[in-house]
């Protein structure tokens, strides 16, 4: 065994399981009852379930093993319960799902010796435990991306030269890259993906000199079939911008069979792009003209496509907002550069999620403190509190760059965080041991001091100001700590 990792599966001697959390403690139950903290060096000999010198890490598990008030009959009954393997499972069964599922076989296990504090050097090395801690909080902060930031898909259509790729710029900003305009040549070859995190934008091929309008019509056709014809609704086309050329003066019978029978019409916003340099009564023809063909006056906007939406660019991204699905509202709206007032406020909703997030870590820290944690074991909580982290950071929509540069220095200072002289740094008269209140103030403390970094961090990037940085200061931790046992809110 080369690498050990944070729950590890264990089995020792008369075939009793364990998952590692330290170098000192395993999660098992020694007797029907509780899950229970056991002495890893009384936990030999032991075998440990590994693919290629590595063990398998269960970190889930270990999480719900620390956090869990069930009593099991066994520690086979709580691996099975813990790790979602089936009921009718037997030990042989266990050893043969660990090889067919994780490639895992029983290797030889040696009770590692401590670790020292370290920090992490500047060539990437990490000590073990912050490799674990990392990785899980990518998986989980993955997961949460998916979960709360639901990422609208908006279709512009229109002729060549339309503006097309100037009104999508002008609406959000730099995601839009310069070389997409032009001059009456065309930028996008088929369709051409412009993405975030936040929106993506399919911007379609105008139809070009010597293309007819039939294979203009079938191309767009098709493309649209295949994007709703998947699986998943969140590849789906949510919105379309159809853009006429207000200075063209021309409505053509292709714009209003591609707007009444390739779209959904409840789904398009009929754009009159160029609106400054177009004249009043061009605009009043071609609007009567879409009315005339059954298009909802509310779905025509009138625009020009200068950056920063001077003319009619309020208005297309305050009708988009109202008319793509609940779901994938909140992304267009942060996304969007027109109302940085509506960016900030839908991020300073996200308040009352970031607190049910907290509450929850909360209540499954003072399950796993329930019975007392030795403080050289309050490492259990640490899978509690990444989980916790990376939610957040999804929730708030946390970038790959802001993630990499403040959330997972972060992480990793956590394992060091909770050692037991750190500990009695940042909790005065702690004792030997973490307690229920000592560990859902820990916490929820925890909690509150990364949502209100993470809070920030989501207004600078809306506002443009400089990002501020992820530190543990014990200093300020230490006051989130006191105000939270203080006030006992659940933040």
């Amino acid at each position: 065994m080369s690498h050990l990792r944070f729950g590890a599966l264990l089995m020792m001697r008369g075939r009793r399981l364990g998952l590692y959390l330290s170098h000192r403690v395993v999660l098992t139950v020694p007797k029907p009852g509780p899950v229970r903290a056991a002495s890893l060096k009384d936990f030999q000999p032991a075998k440990v379930f590994a693919c290629q010198g590595v063990s398998v890490p269960f970190f889930d598990a270990l999480a719900k093993a620390a956090a869990t008030r069930e009593l099991f009959a066994s520690s086979f009954e709580m691996v099975k319960k813990l790790l979602d393997f089936p009921e009718g499972l037997f030990l042989n069964d266990l050893i043969k799902l660990m090889r067919d599922r994780y490639g895992a076989q029983l290797e030889d296990f040696i009770v590692p010796s401590p670790q020292p504090e370290v920090a992490p050097s500047n060539n990437g090395d990490q000590p073990m435990d912050e490799t674990d801690a990392i990785q899980k909080f990518n998986e989980k902060y993955d997961e949460a991306l998916q979960s709360y930031i639901k990422r609208p898909n908006i279709l512009l259509c229109g002729y060549t030269g339309s503006g097309k790729s100037s009104l999508a710029k002008a609406i959000l900003g730099d995601m839009v890259p310069d070389h997409a305009i032009g001059d009456g040549r065309p930028k996008t070859m088929a369709y051409e993906c412009y993405e975030n995190n936040l929106v993506r934008i399919w911007d379609s091929r105008g139809l070009e000199n010597g293309q007819t309008e039939e294979a203009f019509t079938a191309q767009t056709r098709d493309f649209v079939r295949q994007c709703q014809n998947d699986p998943s609704v969140d590849n789906h086309i949510h919105l379309v911008w159809y853009v006429i050329q207000g200075a063209g003066a021309r409505v053509t019978e292709c714009d209003l069979n591609l707007i009444r029978n390739i779209f959904n019409p409840k789904h398009v916003i009929v754009v009159l792009s160029k609106a400054d340099i177009t004249r009043p009564n061009q605009q009043l023809s071609m609007r009567q003209e879409l009315l005339d063909a059954g298009i909802p006056p509310e779905h025509i906007v009138c625009t020009s496509d200068a950056p920063g939406g001077s003319l009619g660019c309020q208005r297309l991204m305050e009708l988009s907002y109202e008319m793509l699905p609940d779901a994938y509202r909140d992304a267009f709206l942060e996304a969007q550069g027109i109302d940085l007032e509506a960016r900030k406020n839908v991020i300073l909703a996200k308040q009352g999620k970031a607190k049910a997030i907290i509450a929850t870590a909360v209540t499954a820290a003072a399950a796993a403190g329930a019975i007392p944690i030795p403080l050289s074991d309050a490492a259990v909580l640490i899978p509690i509190q990444i989980t916790m982290i990376a939610t957040l950071a999804g929730l708030y929509g946390l970038r790959q760059e802001a993630i990499r540069q403040s959330a997972l220095p972060f992480v990793a200072k956590l394992v060091g965080v909770f050692a037991a002289s750190s500990l009695l740094k940042l909790v005065p008269g702690l004792g030997s041991a973490v307690n229920a209140a000592v560990a859902a103030t820990l916490t929820g403390a925890m909690g509150a001091f990364v949502r209100t970094n993470f809070e920030a961090t989501a207004l600078a990037k809306a506002t443009g100001k400089p990002i501020p940085p992820l530190l543990f200061d014990v200093g300020l931790f230490k006051k989130f700590y006191e105000e939270y046992q203080q006030n006992h809110i659940q933040t």
